[in-house]
């Protein structure tokens, strides 16, 4: 397998910058993601790594080979592209066996691969089967075969799910992962797909306009997000902008509404203009005056199975709360008054 290592890597198409001088080591064996909206630099990277174009400036370590300028074919990696990029007029075999074919490997040692291959995926017995005749998670199955069948140093993802409706996505997401830890294959991972990205990966780049915003373990990019752009782009997130003060020992966030949150005494007391965000599933309802709560009225309510998501309108200010919807507080209705409850130790305070 191989550790990763990109130095100061950038890339531009003619005058425009794409990926703007991202630093980073993905370990031996670790599954990474590259997570962030379209347009972010996330697959311009994947491409780098995979040899299909060149860094503008920068380099690309492969353990202690610098690859930068190094042609796909001479870099031992796999990779499994968004539309599987299987071909049609080939069986399943034909497909998963094509890279082993072109590396000259003798053909006994080939269908010995490729029926490992298709039993790793669950696809065994589908060899002789036309690819045009298998469902989307079938394609998707053997494309991820032809891929580890080459035994790579490096397998590199690119949003494979997308195809794949909401079930079958979770189920195909939990087999790439669990391959990839029988396999122990370094694997990087492109996603915008939040919750895809903290359910595989061992560690996320967070990456916006050609920048890695954050780089670290899901849960702490999750609970302790470096700025505003991840704290609201890793899911759902109350935020508000406002100050910070000491009042009798006490540390309160106060909003230009009049919103006023209380906050632990270990907060750091910036000056000037900060931002606060809090998860919406940390904020409670009440239908009584409980302490430290705000009187509020319910405007929006969206039933969601396990769960029911308020809009709730407190001191002119629009808050997102979610609940458990077995609460009895989750059959309130739009109109109605409820009072809320915004923990300050839940609250994250973020100064970009």
């Amino acid at each position: 397998m191989a550790q990763v290592t990109l130095n100061q890597l950038t890339k531009h198409f003619d005058d425009t910058p794409v990926v703007k001088g991202i630093s980073l080591t993905v370990e031996d064996g670790e599954f990474f993601s590259l997570l962030g909206p379209s347009g972010c630099g996330k697959t311009t990277i994947l491409r780098m790594l995979a040899g299909f174009t060149f860094p503008t400036s920068g380099t690309i370590f492969f353990d202690d080979q610098d690859v930068s300028y190094i042609p796909p074919n001479k870099r031992n990696t796999g990779m499994v592209f968004q539309n599987y990029a299987l071909f049609p007029h080939m069986t399943v075999f034909e497909n998963v066996a094509f890279g082993l074919r072109t590396r000259k490997v003798p053909k006994a040692e080939r269908a010995d691969r490729v029926a490992g291959a298709l039993k790793l995926v669950g696809l065994s017995g589908l060899e002789a089967r036309p690819v045009p005749l298998l469902s989307g998670g079938q394609q998707q199955r053997v494309a991820l075969a032809r891929a580890v069948v080459i035994e790579p140093n490096l397998l590199l993802l690119d949003e494979p799910l997308s195809n794949l409706d909401a079930k079958l996505r979770e189920e195909t997401r939990d087999q790439i992962r669990d391959l990839q830890k029988q396999l122990g294959i370094t694997t990087i991972y492109v996603t915008h797909d939040q919750e895809e990205a903290l359910a595989v990966s061992d560690r996320i780049a967070v990456m916006d306009d050609g920048i890695c915003q954050q780089l670290d373990t899901p849960d702490v990019i999750y609970r302790q997000p470096a700025n505003r752009f991840v704290a609201t782009f890793m899911g759902k997130m109350n935020l508000w902008e406002g100050t910070l003060a000491d009042e009798d020992g006490q540390c309160l966030f106060r909003h230009e509404s009049g919103l006023t949150i209380l906050l632990p005494q270990n907060t750091t007391m910036d000056e000037g203009p900060v931002f606060l965000a809090m998860r919406p599933q940390t904020i409670k309802l009440s239908p009584d005056v409980l302490g430290n709560t705000t009187a509020g009225s319910v405007i929006d309510r969206q039933f969601k199975g396990a769960t029911v998501e308020f809009v709730v309108e407190v001191a002119g200010e629009r808050i997102t709360v979610v609940t458990h919807s077995d609460d009895p507080i989750a059959g309130k209705q739009p109109g109605e008054e409820v009072w809320v409850q915004m923990p300050g130790d839940q609250a994250i305070v973020l100064k970009d």
